[in-house]
């Protein structure tokens, strides 16, 4: 795997090859520098097995290249506070739908960055899970969590919003502000990202065909997933499946 010290950091940054070496041989937490203008720098090698992409492929792009639409928009809203502020967020509770079927939660760190002059010229992060969510997320959390996997069990009888809602005992309204509060997404759009995330594991692990993926995913046909599958990975589930 390629080692970031050989990557540009920020004119002026203040970074010691060792620390960085160091976050290349953590296997569980993500590690990225990003420029001012929200392009990654440099990563370690979980960071790029995270998005199964390697590692000379990630530098220069953004978030918008490598996630869900709707996390990469959050994911960016943080780095411009970041940037805008110039004071970190730490230990960010976020809970994220992955390309491998499952949703985890994840503690995150971000920090900003400054050139010699003083002013902040990028960003650099670590994320990493919460193994025991139970043991370690703060009440209102780890409730939240119950709600989510209540979602993520039943995807494939296609759940949809209002019966979330009624599951947890509360309207769709106070559920939409729950998921706000929480993740900043809508539970509409959460769920997109979590039938996606299922879809993507099939596609590359299983041997059924799009129609079948498609009920397992709870979409209502092919064509249904095959559209919103487009949408959120920007190719076809069939070039999809021919790239893993």
């Amino acid at each position: 795997m390629g080692q970031i010290t050989n990557l540009p950091l920020p004119p002026g940054t203040r970074l010691q090859d060792g620390l960085i070496d160091l976050f290349n041989d953590l296997q569980d937490t993500l590690f990225w520098i990003k420029d001012a203008r929200l392009r990654i720098l440099a990563v370690n090698p979980a960071f790029a097995e995270r998005v199964n992409i390697p590692e000379n492929e990630i530098v220069g792009k953004t978030d918008a290249d490598l996630y869900f639409p709707e996390l990469a928009r959050v994911f960016m809203a943080d780095d411009r506070q970041v940037l805008e502020s110039g004071r970190p967020i730490h230990r960010k509770y976020e809970l994220l739908a992955n390309r491998f079927g499952g949703v985890e939660w994840r503690s995150t760190t971000k920090v900003p960055l400054f050139n010699e002059a003083g002013q902040v010229a990028g960003t650099t992060g670590i994320s990493r899970p919460l193994h025991n969510p139970g043991e370690h997320l703060p009440a209102p959390y780890a409730a939240f969590s119950h709600i989510v996997e209540y979602a993520r069990q039943h995807l494939g009888e296609g759940v949809d919003v209002p019966r979330i809602a009624r599951h947890a005992g509360m309207s769709v309204a106070t559920l939409t502000r729950r998921f706000r509060e929480h993740m900043r997404l809508t539970p509409g759009e959460f769920l997109a990202q979590l039938r996606i995330s299922r879809a993507c594991k099939l596609l590359a692990d299983s041997p059924l065909n799009v129609a079948e993926i498609a009920g397992e995913c709870g979409f209502a046909d092919a064509s249904a997933f095959s559209r919103a599958f487009r949408r959120q990975m920007r190719m076809s589930p069939s070039s999809y499946r021919a790239s893993r």
